[in-house]
């Protein structure tokens, strides 16, 4: 059986903020996962593969239960916002939709101006079988690059109010409230609507947890990020990478450069070690601070 209906939350402004929710109720009885599309409503290839996965899955063929989010942050995606705040409403619903899983699957992915390496965060919440869950549903993913993440209580105080990378002080997730074990595909890039390989991750996890039927491609270990670089503009102007996602570089290597108007080089970009470029910015223009280039190392 499947359900349809919309959560929904009315801010201090006065403005309803929704949440389109799809109920996947199984044949037989069985666990319960939540997975997440749009959080940031300009990462095209989540969005369209979890309204494919409601859209195309059998119940009959489903055991437990899947709770599908179509546009996890609807104003972002209708008004086609980037980099969307994830507004205390939308944090709200998302524990709701959460709330009675077993697991759970955030897709993320490139924005717009950005260039992404397929690859999926695990987030460790301190809970040893949790974890071992997560990095198993990592693995069945099967993009082969994984990123850990673990809460680290709140960043020391900066003070031009910036938050360090997010994978030195990430903020708390739904597993750590829930303390289920919970994936962040990071797959698709500038506008890219392809969800071949996210939808076909996500079937797989369903079948390495039991959810549907037939047995899970079984992939090799994945490669662990370990240190890594987040390059960043030191002034505003025009930028001009030279680069592109997957590319193996080494120390010093030239990564791109900002300008002005009129052509004066502002800074030169230039990689601080050995890495796998992992995700890039290619929208034109920067402010101080703002992100270019992160690099990987694994």
């Amino acid at each position: 059986m499947k359900e349809t209906y919309f959560l929904s939350r009315t801010d201090a402004e006065g403005n309803e903020r929704r949440m389109p929710i799809g109920i996947i109720k199984g044949a037989t009885p069985g666990e319960r996962i939540t997975v997440f599309g749009g959080q940031h409503g300009t990462e095209y290839a989540g969005i369209e593969a979890a309204m494919r996965l409601f859209r195309e899955t059998d119940p009959a063929d489903v055991s437990g239960t899947i709770v599908v989010s179509m546009a996890t942050h609807e104003e972002s995606l209708m008004n086609w916002i980037q980099f969307a705040p994830t507004h205390p409403e939308i944090a709200d619903m998302m524990l709701e939709a959460a709330t009675g899983s077993q697991y759970i699957i955030n897709c993320h992915g490139g924005e717009f101006t950005e260039e992404m390496h397929p690859y999926v965060i695990c987030r460790l919440i301190g809970d040893e079988a949790a974890e071992a869950v997560a990095m198993r549903m990592a693995r069945a993913l099967g993009v082969g690059i994984v990123s850990l993440s673990k809460y680290r209580g709140e960043p020391p105080p900066d003070p031009s109010g910036a938050r360090p990378a997010w994978w030195l002080w990430p903020k708390k997730g739904l597993c750590d409230k829930l303390g289920i074990p919970e994936i962040t595909p990071e797959i698709g890039q500038v506008g890219d609507r392809d969800d071949l390989l996210m939808y076909g991750g996500i079937i797989n996890v369903l079948k390495e947890l039991g959810f549907l039927k037939g047995p899970a491609i079984q992939h090799p270990e994945p490669n662990v990020i370990g240190d890594r670089w987040w390059l960043t503009a030191n002034q505003e102007g025009i930028y001009f990478p030279v680069v592109t996602v997957g590319q193996e570089v080494t120390k010093g290597t030239f990564l791109g450069e900002i300008r002005d108007y009129f052509g004066t080089v502002l800074q030169t970009v230039e990689a601080p070690d050995d890495a796998t470029v992992m995700n890039m910015n290619i929208g034109m223009p920067v402010k101080k601070d703002g992100f270019l280039i992160w690099l990987g190392q694994f």
